[in-house]
């Protein structure tokens, strides 16, 4: 798991907050893995239990986490300077394989209901 603070470490969002940073830390964690084809070894916890009696997340769930993720992360990318509507992409979670989508939304549950 991503450290919860990285010295010296900016985000376009400016936010301080420690959870923010470890969201953020494990969002760049993902996509770094992404980009280095090691993603598909991440594997879903299928013990995994959600806090306070919360529902296990459902595929539409997930999707709808993951589309969430990816349109709030290209909106930083535009406030960027420099950067246009044609020059965003943004990291395309929806890209994982559905196991992938499922690991990720588990880890980011936990980050926010520890």
């Amino acid at each position: 798991m991503p450290e919860t603070r990285i010295p010296g470490r900016t985000y376009p969002s400016g936010h301080a907050d420690p959870q923010v940073h470890a969201i953020m830390a494990l969002l760049e964690d993902w996509f770094t893995a992404m980009e280095d084809g090691t993603a598909h070894y991440r594997q879903p916890d299928f013990e995994y239990r959600r806090s306070e009696g919360k529902p296990q997340w459902s595929e539409d769930d997930v999707d709808r986490l993951v589309k969430a993720i990816d349109a709030e992360i290209d909106q930083e990318v535009l406030r960027l300077p420099g950067t246009t509507t044609h020059s965003t992409a943004g990291p395309g979670f929806h890209r994982l394989e559905f196991p992938q989508r499922l690991a990720l939304a588990q880890q980011l549950d936990g980050l926010l209901h520890p």
